[in-house]
């Protein structure tokens, strides 16, 4: 058998930083973001809210990121996707800086301008030492003929900005909250402007948060059974926070289009919501659960439409506002869901969800034929290029994932050749197994497995699978 895919589609495999760059020696550990901070306390281990791994143990992309680039490149890689951490940048507060905001009424900023100084202000705050390394790393994939994807934004914060145990244990008297005060949009801004000039042109796409509604719920309304920091559970401060990120991509959207002109997007990881019967109440739950974790950010971000009252309709439309080049999917399961007067899903809405038929080891439903619809909906409803920036499963046995990867694969084939949904590359997720957040090291995603002692890269049997498929190659 033998997979088509157009002339120009991209093939890559996907890596974060603070999940891969850490482990190695004294200069790839760091310490600094609310993250680190969250997976080694022990008030928080102790709670059960992360496995009590230390990402400081990791792989050591830091150190190794050679290593680990010809590895994707002998896989018949032409991309890789990776993350600036942004505390590595800036491990001390920038909010002293000059810049000028358009803001609207409510005080929340619609534009960022630098002023004569803002840059110079920038560069003395920066770690030149840290952005010098991403500079290395971003040449040396080129050199072996790479293009790089890069992530501005994927999940931790600058401890000046955000304090995890502290917003967990009080939040009213909590300083540095995060994603939920404008404090934080302001200074994306800035960090956005910096990276635009600094690493811009290097890099040969962007995209600017990865899975906003994701940060939003893992944290403020699954924080307790997610893992993910404060560990909270109030959907009106989870609402609150997918503003604000809808605001910070448009300030970086906006920020890295003008000094960079290069293809900029968002990340969004959209499961396959299907109801268990074709009754209009589990048909009408379904859709209530795909609009509210999969459009109402989409529509925030990319249009400026924002859902304040949770109606289904937008009630407010910012004009100018957000825009994106492409849309980034991570697609990895479907949830089964049905309407339930029992039960309230997240506490608020009637849903039951089935567990998994087909399962990997995280316990998600192993579903290739949802990524069609999921590519198709969300192009009908935006209309702008996609790519899947990561699809990948929790397999520590490697038994699934040679026939995850051919299933969505032809699933996404279909989608470009019969749906004419434009998918224009695919990353794998992920290179080699990391620190999969509250996870910790038992959730094995890896085309490579890692020996966390030695930092040995050990290739799995389904990463030949991958390789022939990159490599336009038949496969059994």
């Amino acid at each position: 058998m033998e997979l088509k895919f157009p002339k120009g589609f991209s093939w890559g495999t996907a890596i974060s930083a603070f999940q891969t760059e850490m482990g190695s020696s004294e200069a790839s550990n760091f310490g600094g973001t609310d993250w680190f901070e969250w997976t080694n306390s022990e008030e928080i281990i102790k709670e059960g809210l992360v496995s009590g791994d230390k990402p400081q143990e990791g792989d050591g992309f830091w150190d190794l990121y050679e290593e680990d680039m010809r590895l994707a490149k002998s896989l018949g890689n032409d991309s890789l996707r990776m993350s600036i951490e942004w505390a590595r940048i800036f491990s001390d507060d920038t909010s002293a800086v000059d810049g000028q905001f358009k803001r609207n009424e409510k005080g929340e900023p619609l534009s960022f301008s630098p002023t004569g100084t803002t840059l110079s202000q920038l560069k003395s705050t920066a770690n030149r030492d840290a952005l010098d390394h991403y500079k290395k790393m971003i040449d040396y994939a080129h050199s072996i003929g790479l293009k790089v994807f890069m992530t501005l934004y994927h999940w931790p914060l600058p401890l000046w900005l955000h304090r995890p145990v502290k917003c967990h244990r009080d939040l009213d008297n909590a300083k540095e909250r995060g994603w939920l005060d404008i404090k934080t949009v302001e200074e994306f801004a800035k960090y956005s402007y910096f990276v635009s000039e600094t690493l811009g042109t290097k890099v040969d796409a962007w995209e600017t948060i990865n899975e906003p509604e994701v940060i939003a719920t893992n944290g403020y309304v699954f924080g307790k059974s997610a893992g993910f920091p404060p560990g909270l559970e109030n959907i009106p401060l989870a609402f609150r926070v997918e503003r604000n990120l809808a605001f910070a991509h448009n300030l970086g959207f906006r920020t890295l289009k003008k000094y960079t002109g290069k293809e900029v997007g968002i990340g969004t990881a959209p499961p396959y919501f299907e109801p268990v019967t074709g009754g209009e109440k589990d048909r009408e739950v379904a859709n209530t659960a795909r609009y509210l974790n999969n459009e109402w950010i989409l529509n925030a971000a990319l249009r400026g439409e924002f859902d304040n009252n949770l109606s289904g309709t937008p009630d407010e439309k910012i004009a100018n506002f957000g825009g994106s080049d492409y849309i980034g999917i991570d697609y990895y399961t479907r949830m089964r869901v049905e309407y339930s007067e029992e039960e309230l899903y997240a506490g608020a809405l009637p849903m039951k969800v089935l567990p998994c038929e087909d399962c990997n080891d995280f316990k998600w439903d192993i579903y290739a034929e949802g990524m069609r619809p999921v590519l198709k909906w969300i192009y009908d409803r935006f209309q702008l290029p996609l790519y899947i920036l990561e699809n990948g499963i929790a397999d520590s046995n490697d038994q699934k994932r040679k026939r995850y990867i051919v299933d969505h694969l032809k699933a996404l084939q279909e989608a470009i050749e019969i749906d004419k949904v434009p998918v224009k590359g695919y990353f794998h997720w992920t290179l080699f197994d990391n620190f999969e957040w509250a996870s910790g090291y038992s959730m094995k995603f890896g085309l490579y497995e890692v020996d966390y002692r030695t930092k040995e890269r050990r290739k799995r049997n389904s990463a030949e699978t991958y390789e022939r498929i990159c490599k336009g190659l038949p496969i059994d």
